[in-house]
C-alpha cells in the first residue's frame, strides 16, 4: 500500500504490515531530474531536425547540408517553376521538414 501527503512531500509504503515513510527532497529528486533531461536529449537527437543538427556526427551533418542544397536547387529550378519565376521557397521548407529527417541518419 502506498500513501502520499502532498503538503509534506512524504510518501508512505506499507509492506507486510510494516510502515515506512519516505521523504522526497530536492536532493533526492536531482538524479531523476537529470535522467529526464538525458531522456529529452536522446529524443531530440533521435531524428534529424534543424534543432538537433549539432547533435549529429560530422558525416551526417555534411549529408544534411548536401541534401538541403539539392532541395534548394529543385525549389529554384526556373524550368520547373516557370510560372512562379523559378521560385518555390515553400518547397525548400517542406524539403527541410519532411525529406531531411528521413534521409539524414546516424
Amino acid at each position: 500500500v502506498v500513501s502520499a501527503n502532498a503538503s509534506t512531500a512524504r510518501f508512505g509504503v506499507r509492506v507486510a504490515g510494516e510502515a515506512k515513510a519516505l521523504a522526497l527532497r530536492p536532493a533526492n529528486l536531482q538524479p531523476a531530474a537529470e535522467a529526464v533531461e538525458v531522456g529529452r536529449l536522446i529524443l531530440k537527437a533521435a531524428e534529424w531536425s534543424p534543432q538537433s543538427h549539432e547533435l549529429f556526427p560530422t558525416a551526417a551533418r555534411k549529408r544534411a547540408v548536401e541534401v538541403m542544397r539539392l532541395g534548394y536547387l529543385i525549389a529554384w529550378d526556373e524550368e520547373r517553376f516557370d510560372s512562379r519565376e523559378g521560385a518555390a521557397p515553400e518547397l525548400a521548407d517542406v524539403w527541410r521538414s519532411f525529406v531531411l529527417p528521413r534521409v539524414v541518419v546516424r
